[in-house]
């Protein structure tokens, strides 16, 4: 470039920077009023001043460096305020026409003059040129930028309320989130409503195992000042596994350095969670213009994060509340089950509730902790940890729910498999005594508060169903002694005083003989025969009683119409059996406890009402069965009967070890009807 006359004149007026600067600046006011008019004019002239003295440097110099280095400081600086490429080159053109009329007080000579405006014009040639295609290239990547940017928040704008599941959505928004850097990856973790502290909720582009176990492993807490969030927010965390605490170990110095930022999702004043964003590419750190996409994604799609996170919430609560009500139901409405199945079952649903690999039920003899049940794996090695020597035993003993992180350090060898790799142990409480240990290993990414407090709960329901079982099997022990105790009563009085009857009349037969009464003795043999066949039929009766054949075999209908055959029989009352609908077979316990309310009835019938006659009618119905026994005798005042006369108390007991609703109807000289129904949930018989 030739710069003869133009180096002379860029020393010169290098030598006079104010009369450039007040020049130019009065230029820019008046030629670009909607840039400048409202600058202060000595703001303005300083700026100018800037820029003309890199002009001048360009004359004294013979090449366009300087500028190179102004276009790097300033151009971005008219890009932010939205200035146009046409603006920047008549501004450029005003600094021309500035310099022109100082070159033309200083030649005065014509031939040097246009030599000037010769080098002058060249030289605003190049610069023009290099003013536009640079400044259009930082305006063409700045639209491409802002292009990707719109694309991003249109693409999570859509990604969060096209999908429907709450988990799609946050993946959604990870992989978006992890698209706005090179080799991205992204972790969403939302605030738990009770606790306030923040948990992995979904995540993107880690491509290990072990790293997607140590970040499903990280927890964050809004106290503490490990790590700071992009507006300066700090947070704590812990880890819930092993491999959280080696990505722990790391994390603070990575948000440090730039190569991880977290970004808080906030929705007005509420913070709903952070994204943590990195990058796989080495040497990597966030500028400004990715910091602020990425909040401007988080801004758009704050309100719908916040759905999703209630959603969530109600989603989890839900499936708690269904869980815990799913097992209750389960493990209460089985109170024949053994308390063996009882535990088992607990085991199988406990691990399911906190979706864990293996679950265990340790229970308390004496010293020791008996391993008596399990579900899925691992399981414990050992049948017994003693209560004072062990590490199980030492949580059974502090009564306190214990999260284990990394098992095979925090659990003594032996004690544990090498499989397992966390667990947590709940204590089993009746009140303020510890039955045991329930135990579950092995949940993906670890055990956490939350987990804690469902199994808690899950534990204490799992207690009532023991208990419940516990109190099951006393009651019939109970139900086998009174039983028993009935048995004794009826032998006593039918068995035992026909024997004691026969006993008298042959006593009597005998003297008869001796003393040559043969008429008499033979009257009193053939008493003595019929109180024999008598005593006969009482005691088939009773065997009948105790285990009808029929019932297996005929089911309930059977077996009450050949006990109904015996009652005729025995004591001379009519008895009818009437089945409505389609007859089906209960189970075995309901139709025994249905056939010995009927046979208990049918004795209040024949020894206490002196009834005639009975009615036994067995109505199937839609999804119910009831039994009625129904006598014309003597009947009585339900309000003045005791609670357990007239052998009520026992029927009472038999409708209730079945769930059966029990209806009695009496009064004096019009007959007793007894009715139980029972609903088909209760009393179907079970497939095989």
């Amino acid at each position: 470039m030739n710069n003869d006359k133009l180096k002379i004149v860029g020393d010169m007026l290098l030598e006079d920077m104010d009369s450039v600067s007040s020049e130019f600046a009065r230029l820019l006011a008046k030629y670009q009023p909607r840039w400048y008019g409202a600058v202060d004019f000595e703001e303005l002239k300083r700026g100018a001043g800037h820029g003309a003295s890199m002009t001048l440097e360009c004359f004294s110099r013979g090449d366009l460096e300087p500028l190179e280095d102004y276009f790097k400081s300033c151009a971005n600086i008219k890009l932010d305020r939205g200035v146009g490429i046409r603006d920047v080159v008549e501004s450029t053109l005003l600094g021309k026409k500035a310099i022109r009329e100082f070159g033309r007080r200083y030649f005065t000579d014509r031939d040097e003059f246009l030599a000037f405006l010769e080098e002058l014009e060249d030289f605003y040639f190049e610069v023009i040129n290099l003013t536009t295609d640079r400044y259009s290239a930082m305006l063409l990547s700045r639209l491409n930028t802002e292009h990707v940017r719109n694309k991003l928040l249109l693409e999570a704008s859509r990604t969060v309320t096209s999908a429907m599941d709450p988990d799609e959505v946050l993946e959604k928004l990870a992989e978006v989130l992890a698209g706005t850097v090179d080799d991205g990856c992204c972790t969403i973790f939302l605030a738990h409503p009770e606790t306030g502290s923040l948990r992995p909720s979904a995540g993107f582009g880690y491509a290990s195992e072990q790293c997607q176990s140590a970040l499903r492993g990280l927890r964050l807490c809004p106290s503490g000042n490990a790590i700071s969030s992009v507006d300066g927010k700090n947070y704590g965390f812990c880890s819930v596994n092993k491999a959280g605490s080696s990505f722990a170990d790391i994390l603070p110095e990575a948000v440090r350095s730039g190569s991880v930022s977290l970004f808080p999702i906030n929705n007005g004043a509420k913070m709903l969670g952070v994204a943590l964003v990195s990058s796989m590419k080495n040497g990597f750190s966030f500028d400004a213009a990715t910091r602020e996409l990425i909040e401007g994604i988080l801004n758009t799609v704050a309100v719908a994060v916040e759905s999703v996170a209630t959603a969530r919430q109600t989603k989890r609560q839900l499936q708690e509340s269904e869980s815990l009500r799913r097992v209750a139901n389960v493990l209460l409405q089985r109170p024949d089950g053994k308390n063996g199945e009882v535990l088992n079952l607990i085991a199988e649903e406990a691990r399911g509730i906190v979706n864990g690999g293996g679950s265990a039920i340790l229970i308390n003899e004496g010293e020791n902790l008996h391993y008596v049940y399990g579900a899925g794996n691992p399981q414990p090695p050992r049948e017994y940890y003693p209560v004072d020597t062990t590490f199980f035993g030492a949580v059974f003993r502090s009564r306190e729910t214990a999260i284990v992180r990394d098992a095979q350090s925090e659990i003594p060898h032996g004690e544990c498999l090498a499989e397992v790799r966390t667990l947590m142990a709940v204590p089993l409480l009746e009140g303020n005594r510890a039955l045991g240990l329930l135990l579950v290993s092995n949940k993906s990414g670890g055990f956490d508060y939350a987990d804690k407090r469902i199994m808690e709960m899950f534990a204490a329901q799992a207690v009532l169903a023991m208990r419940n079982s516990r109190m099951f099997e006393q009651s019939e022990k109970l139900a086998v002694q009174d039983e028993r105790q009935r048995l004794a009563r009826e032998l006593h009085d039918s068995v035992t005083q026909a024997l004691y009857a026969i006993t008298f009349c042959s006593n009597a037969a005998v003297r008869s003989l001796e003393s040559g009464r043969e008429a008499l003795a033979v009257e009193q043999l053939k008493s003595l025969q019929g109180m024999a066949q008598q005593g006969m039929r009482d005691m088939r009766s009773l065997i009948f009683d105790l285990h009808p054949p029929e019932l297996e075999s005929e089911g309930l209908v059977g077996a009450l119409q050949a006990r109904l055959n015996s009652v005729e029989v025995r004591s001379g009352i009519g008895a009818d059996l009437l089945v409505e609908g389609d007859e089906r077979r209960l189970s075995l316990r309901v139709e025994e406890e249905l056939f010995r309310i009927a046979i208990e009835a049918l004795n209040n019938a024949a020894k206490h009402s002196k009834a005639e006659s009975v009615t036994i009618r067995v109505i199937f119905g839609d999804g119910l069965t009831s039994l009625m026994i129904i006598d014309d005798g003597k009947g009585f005042e339900l309000e003045t009967l005791p609670t357990g006369g007239m052998g009520l108390r026992g029927i009472r007991e038999r409708a209730q070890r079945i769930n059966a609703e029990l209806h009695l109807d009496s009064c004096p000289d019009s007959g007793t009807a007894v009715r139980v129904d029972i609903f088909d949930e209760h009393g179907l018989q079970e497939e095989k």
